[in-house]
């Protein structure tokens, strides 16, 4: 292993972590903003 080859390696792992992060957050966002879309409708329709 040389030099190039681990900092290959960490960067990938670092990436590919950054990504999964990136990944969850985007998914937990969109769900919330639905549920608070289906509040705010259900709140429209008791008015």
């Amino acid at each position: 292993m040389g030099t190039f080859e681990i900092l290959g390696f960490v960067f990938g792992m670092t990436g590919f972590t950054f990504g999964i992060v990136a990944f969850t957050t985007s998914t937990i966002t969109s769900n919330s903003v639905k549920e608070l879309e289906k509040r705010i409708n259900d709140l429209e329709n008791k008015l």
